[in-house]
């Protein structure tokens, strides 16, 4: 399952409230294409689940990411992180989870 790390739970935090989005909705990641081996992706903030959608929440903030089943299959090993540039823009990225030996 794809893990939320606590700096990019408050980067969605402060995503939704500044669109005024309710505690239901969250960061919404689409699949737009599987060309070859690296899948492109689209984030956007949604108000609302998707009936299928899988919800993965953050513990500390309990802000969510919205899943359809086929983004959620090839971020199952993926942990979300952000970062921010100059501007302030948030930059999220996904890198592989650590496994246990």
């Amino acid at each position: 399952m794809l893990l939320i790390t606590p700096d990019a739970g408050l980067a969605i935090q402060a995503l939704t409230e500044q669109a005024g989005v309710a505690v239901d909705g969250g960061l919404r990641i689409d699949t737009l294409s599987a060309n070859g081996s690296v899948p492109n992706f689209a984030l956007s903030i949604a108000a609302l689940p998707d009936e299928a959608d899988q919800v993965v929440t953050e513990e500390t903030t309990g802000s969510r990411v919205l899943l359809d089943s086929l983004t959620a299959s090839y971020l199952a090993d993926q942990e979300l992180d952000v970062s921010s540039d100059a501007e302030g823009a948030f930059r999220f990225r996904f890198t592989p989870t650590a496994q246990a030996d």
